[in-house]
């Protein structure tokens, strides 16, 4: 069983992809870049704020796809392709389209496909019939590179995560709303009424 987790931000996704506190600050969908935490911090920080959500990192990694960052590309697809060795094959990308940040890719079976593992690939002598038809084709090798591990937020279930390890996280108590606090309901008509 195992005792590191890493903690989501809940409160928004890059796409589909989930959100997870950074090493040294920040948040990430980057797997690779997601602090670990040990299960006493990670239930401290739930309880301080409950949109941060402790996952066990086994659970996160099994769910795990594969994904490119279309802002860490650092050379367009033509110099990408020109700088390719000859037996390496190629990836299509559909131009203007993504999944947050990650890059959607021509899939092996049905419709595009944001995880690099479901993605076709072809020869790079075929590059040239994808070029300028809607779509970018990228050398397998560069985007390999720059692949990173992802988990789709509709993936994870969270009581399931927590079951997975023995982990019950502690009930939080919300504190009343002051504002309301002091308003009745009319007997009459049900319309709230203050002191005032």
């Amino acid at each position: 069983m195992s005792d590191l987790f890493f903690l989501q931000d809940s409160r928004s996704n890059v796409g589909t992809r989930a959100m997870f506190w950074r090493e040294g600050g920040g948040y990430t969908s980057n797997l690779n870049e997601a602090e670990q935490f040990k299960r006493e911090p990670a239930v401290k920080q739930y309880e301080c704020r409950e949109t941060d959500l402790p996952w066990p990192v086994e659970y996160v990694r099994t769910r795990a796809q594969v994904g490119v960052d279309h802002q860490y590309l650092d050379v367009p697809a033509e110099q990408a392709l020109a700088a390719a060795p000859a037996d390496d094959r190629i990836y299509v990308a559909y131009q203007q389209a993504w999944d947050g940040n990650c890059l959607i890719w021509m899939a092996l079976g049905t419709g595009p496909t944001s995880n690099l593992a479901d993605a076709r690939t072809w020869s790079l002598e075929h590059a040239a019939g994808f070029t300028g038809r809607g779509y970018l084709p990228w050398p397998k090798g560069y985007i390999d590179q720059h692949s990173r591990p992802v988990v789709q937020a509709s993936m994870l279930d969270h009581k399931q995560a927590l079951r997975s390890v023995g982990l019950k996280l502690p009930k939080l108590k919300r504190p009343r709303n002051r504002a309301y606090s002091d308003r009745l309901n009319c007997d009459g008509c049900g319309r709230f009424l203050s002191d005032r």
